[in-house]
């Protein structure tokens, strides 16, 4: 074998193809133009733009030019392990970035005013269309069960009618200035409540599935990282957080220091909640919020981070 190949011939750490790039910023370009065009549109219809780059997206997917035209559907949005990774990576970016400045936003004192109703939304939220999903799985023919298992397939469907998608709650809210009114803060609060209820009941479905019943560890694993992460955020991470973005801003005198440790604190409290089974954005919004509570957080740092 020579110096420098691995087992299978190819060079230890080469490159990614090149001809593989063009079709990467290809991709992207079609993405934004799409999606911006269409979030235009709408907005002349007096609808918030994420309801164009929703249309966008089901445009450019499997649904409409997939239908028409599959092979160019393939050949701009390859499903190979690479290309997908990197719209993955910038996807997966900007919706950390979507929840941190929609946590920034989050009146903590508005919120508290407004939690008995928020936890009422919440409740309700989940539960009628739980009840229905869970019905529905109990009554779908036998045909219809994956292995047979229609107690896991009931959880699951519940559960998926159940949830509310959290990035685009929060979009919606804040392209149509709601985040300051009382009726935003419910409407964000009570969707934060229900992804997190969500991914314990996932916990409880995913236990029964593998083990034939629910995974006690699995179960406290969520539960209770969910609790000691909102406990630790609000008491001693405040502080910390505080204390970091006080000591950056007087201490370190690059370019964007503060915009940096920001992102680094997003980052290292979505890898928090995600550790324990719930979601990155449940981390990157509480980071949010004690982000927007900084006192030496001034307005032009806010604008250099939006």
């Amino acid at each position: 074998m020579q110096p420098g190949k691995t087992g299978n011939g190819a060079a230890a750490g080469a490159p990614m193809d090149p001809s593989k790039t063009p079709l990467f910023i290809i991709e992207i370009l079609l993405l934004l133009v799409v999606g911006r065009s269409l979030g235009e549109l709408m907005t002349r219809f007096g609808q918030p733009p994420v309801m164009g780059q929703l249309i966008a997206g089901i445009v450019l997917g499997h649904s409409i030019l997939g239908a028409i035209w599959p092979h160019l559907e393939n050949t701009l949005f390859p499903s190979t392990p690479d290309q997908k990774g990197m719209i993955e990576a910038i996807s997966q970016l900007g919706i950390l970035l979507l929840l941190l400045l929609t946590g920034m936003e989050t009146d903590l004192k508005l919120v508290r005013r407004v939690g008995k109703a928020a936890i009422a939304v919440s409740l309700t939220g989940i539960a009628v269309p739980f009840v229905c999903g869970f019905a529905l799985g109990h009554y779908l023919p036998a045909s219809l069960v994956p292995g047979g298992n229609r107690l896991v397939t009931s959880l699951f469907l519940g559960t998926a009618l159940s949830i509310s998608s959290i990035k685009i709650v929060a979009m919606v809210v804040r392209e149509m200035d709601f985040m300051r009114r009382n009726l935003g803060q419910i409407i964000v609060a009570s969707a934060i409540m229900e992804d997190s209820i969500g991914w314990i009941i996932i916990a409880i479905t995913l236990g029964i599935a593998t083990h034939g019943k629910p995974d006690p560890w699995t179960l406290l694993k969520t539960i209770g990282g969910i609790a000691i992460f909102l406990g630790f955020s609000f008491t001693i991470g405040r502080r910390m957080v505080f204390w970091l973005i006080r000591w950056t801003n007087d201490n370190l005198k690059s370019e964007f220091a503060v915009i940096s440790v920001i992102l680094v604190i997003m980052g290292v409290m979505a890898l928090i909640t995600s550790s324990f089974g719930v979601q990155t954005v449940l981390g990157a919004f509480i980071a949010g919020v004690l982000i927007g509570e900084s006192p030496i957080l001034t307005e032009h740092i806010d604008e250099q981070l939006r």
